[in-house]
């Protein structure tokens, strides 16, 4: 879930980075079009520019200096001649107002190509940083899918396991019902008095460890499956040693499904006691044991994802809390 969280803020800070991306070459674009319409405009201008000064260019060659001296010559009057001078001097400065525009005219194309050849350039940087965001969002979203497959498939395995565990949780129950019987109708036939070991209050603690998982009914924290623990899960390093809990007979010493290998002990008065995922056993079954005896080792044989004992307190066969008899 943490890697799904982390996945999470780098898609949505992607998704940021794109729109902000997609901002600015919308931006890039538009500038991109102001000035290809302005560029147009321009060429436009130049075009009516120099096409005037062509006609004019084609009447200067035609006619030369003298049509100027013709003109004035040609006047009746003085009042005329100095009318046509000023004409002759505004269609000058009109030569020369078009010249210069059409020069200022060419220099702002010049700039505005110039602009338009660095605007394309954003754009182009622009689209490749997109490109590489878009990439970056697909591997993103690819890694959360993974991940999600991955949950999915540790989830079906989770609740398979527990399934199984709740299935070899049943068959313990049986076996020692059956084991229990079995010993209390051999000793009736015998006219044998089972010998009660325990006689109430605390029993001891069976290895020191953390508890890791309690009794009861228990919800997995992300797949929120709920499943009875039959039992209290300490943990302790593989090797560790196991004491029985009280003085009793082993009902039953080898492996189980689920458990792995496992030891029950029968205390007497209803009361028997299970120690699974053990890595080594070290009694054999009717074997009378002592309180604090060791009967084996810590391991994670079974379904056990760590090295931990499983322990079970049972009365009359069915599972009762252990800490309401530990001490």
């Amino acid at each position: 879930m943490e890697q799904i969280d982390v996945i999470n803020k780098k898609i949505d800070d992607t998704k940021q980075k794109v729109e902000t991306v997609s901002r600015d070459i919308k931006k890039v674009e538009g500038n991109i079009s102001v000035l290809n319409s302005q560029i147009e405009t321009t060429k436009k201008r130049i075009a009516v520019c120099e096409k005037y000064l062509s006609k004019r260019l084609v009447s200067m060659y035609k006619y030369g200096r003298t049509s100027e001296f013709s003109v004035l010559l040609s006047s009746e009057g003085v009042q005329e001649a100095m009318d046509n001078l000023y004409l002759l001097k505004k269609i000058a400065k009109q030569d020369q107002e078009v010249i210069m525009e059409l020069t200022e005219q060419k220099q702002q194309l010049d700039e505005k190509q110039n602009a338009l050849g660095r605007q394309k350039g954003i754009l182009n940087t622009k689209n490749k940083e997109l490109k590489i965001q878009h990439a970056q969002l697909q591997t993103a979203v690819g890694e959360k899918e993974t991940v999600l497959k991955q949950i999915q498939k540790e989830k079906e395995k989770y609740i398979a396991e527990q399934k199984e565990f709740e299935k070899a949780a049943r068959e313990l129950q049986g076996t020692i019902n059956k084991l229990l019987a079995a010993k209390r109708a051999k000793n009736k036939s015998k006219n044998k008095t089972t010998v009660v070991y325990y006689k109430g209050g605390k029993i001891a603690w069976p290895v020191q460890g953390q508890i890791t998982s309690g009794y009861g009914v228990r919800v997995h924290p992300v797949f929120k499956t709920k499943i009875k623990h039959s039992g209290i899960d300490i943990a302790a390093s593989t090797g560790s040693p196991i004491a029985a809990a009280s003085a009793g007979e082993v009902l039953f010493a080898g492996s189980m499904r689920g458990y792995g290998k496992v030891v029950i002990l029968d205390h007497g008065g209803d009361l028997t006691t299970v120690y699974g995922h053990m890595s080594t056993i070290s009694c054999s079954e009717n074997q009378k044991v002592a309180k604090g005896a060791i009967i084996g080792k810590v391991g994670m044989t079974g379904i056990a994802t760590g090295p931990h004992l499983h322990f079970e307190v049972r009365v009359n066969g069915n599972t009762v809390d252990p800490m309401g008899y530990l001490r």
